[in-house]
């Protein structure tokens, strides 16, 4: 497991693309932890489709499909209309990630190993895969259900520099609790950060033990709400990080 941990770490250190700056890539939530983002190029990137945990399904097309773990409210990769690529970071009934390294034009899309767990991965939780997204100088990281309290510097030289940030603040027995979340994204220090995988009214079972974003949001003054929908570029980043909670409700 050591030898794959360090095989995965690796593909961040390789030279990034060269891009044309200044160009928008859009992310549009869906609530929960399920994205589509379309890059400039065009590129539909569908990530953590969740399965029947109340949220409606929406009508959703992509080119690409990534999958951080394999549960069901994180793998519903027929959701997802088309004839998209799957890839799924922890393949399932195995101990092992995925080894992936894709570039489509300007875009490239890889993992980062780590845990969904506190104890490298040796709880019933298992592993975790946090999915890169490079786009025109735009870099993405989806933590799928991190339970690491703090990152290693291996995987944050893989990461490298994230400028949007998509973090679980939901805490439960899944996940990280809310001062761990605000560890990594101490550690990582994106420009962006957007809350998932948090209670809602619309999240089912009513009884799952969760929290809501709030208490993730509690004594800091650099949060703001959002629509569905975020617009970003390389150069209109914040110069200090931002937390954007999105709206799940669908329009």
């Amino acid at each position: 497991m050591r030898r794959a941990i360090w095989v995965l770490l690796i593909i961040g250190l390789i030279t990034p693309l060269t891009w044309a700056q200044g160009r928008p890539l859009t992310i549009r939530y869906h609530g929960w932890s399920f994205f589509l983002v379309t890059t400039p190029d065009g590129l539909r990137i569908a990530m953590d489709p969740y399965g029947n945990i109340g949220y409606p399904f929406p009508e959703v097309e992509a080119d690409v499909v990534t999958v951080s773990h394999e549960h069901s409210d994180h793998n519903n990769v027929e959701l997802v209309k088309g004839s998209p690529r799957v890839y799924r970071g922890v393949p399932p009934g195995t101990a092992d990630w995925n080894r992936v390294y894709e570039r489509f034009g300007n875009t490239r899309v890889f993992v980062v190993a780590a845990f969904h767990d506190d104890v490298q991965g040796t709880s019933p939780r298992g592993l975790n895969a946090v999915f890169v997204v490079e786009s025109d100088g735009v870099r993405i990281a989806h933590l799928g259900d991190i339970g690491q309290s703090a990152l290693t510097d291996g995987q944050l030289r893989a990461l490298g520099t994230i400028d949007v940030l998509m973090i679980p603040v939901g805490a439960g027995p899944f996940t990280v609790t809310v001062p761990q979340a605000n560890n990594l994204v101490a550690q990582i220090q994106p420009k962006v950060v957007i809350p998932i995988h948090y209670k809602t009214p619309v999240r089912q079972p009513p009884t799952w033990p969760g929290l809501d974003e709030r208490p993730f949001l509690e004594g800091k003054s650099n949060g703001r709400r959002q629509g569905h929908t975020l617009v970003v570029s390389k150069d209109r980043l914040p110069a200090t990080t931002q937390i954007v909670v999105m709206d799940h409700q669908q329009p």
